[in-house]
């Protein structure tokens, strides 16, 4: 069973995208798949909306699909590439991906307010909000990450 957050002060953008998935969301035992995911029912998010694929043991994370600007956002549409490729470290090591494990490995949402960990985001985007949501065709075992992300300038103002 999912914890209902207090969702107030999240911004519309997110909270919109949380309260659509919890709407479909089969019932305490089940997750949502992407079967049941309309993306004309949040038409409006789709430029901030990722869908990121869970893929095998080890589990690594793929891009699906990527929004117009969640693409302007990382700088370029990396649509199919894997996530520890695109984002690597100046050292050239993989980041570690502890937001979207716990996602796929506890069927759980995930809600951040904070600075971006990913360099290349935005120019003067120093906070972002987002919220990773998992889908599951089974209805237990996270196979996609549904995300959301919100950019802010360094005085909150939405890029």
């Amino acid at each position: 069973m999912i914890a209902i957050p207090d969702t107030r002060l999240w911004h519309p953008k997110v909270r919109g995208l949380f309260d659509y998935w919890r709407s479909i969301h089969p019932g305490p035992e089940k997750l949502p798949g992407r079967a049941e995911f309309e993306p004309l029912a949040v038409a409006p998010l789709l430029p901030h909306i990722m869908l990121i694929d869970v893929v095998g043991q080890p589990i690594r994370f793929r891009y699906r699909l990527i929004g117009t600007r969640m693409v302007d956002a990382l700088g370029g549409d990396f649509t199919g590439r894997w996530l520890d490729e695109v984002h690597r470290r100046p050292d050239g090591t993989a980041p570690a991906f502890p937001s979207y494990m716990r996602v796929a490995t506890e069927g759980l949402y995930d809600w951040r307010r904070g600075a971006p960990h990913f360099a290349g985001y935005l120019d003067h985007c120093t906070e972002l909000e987002r919220v990773f949501l998992p889908l599951a065709a089974d209805g237990r075992n996270v196979d996609i990450i549904l995300a959301l992300n919100v950019f802010f300038d360094p005085v909150g103002e939405e890029l």
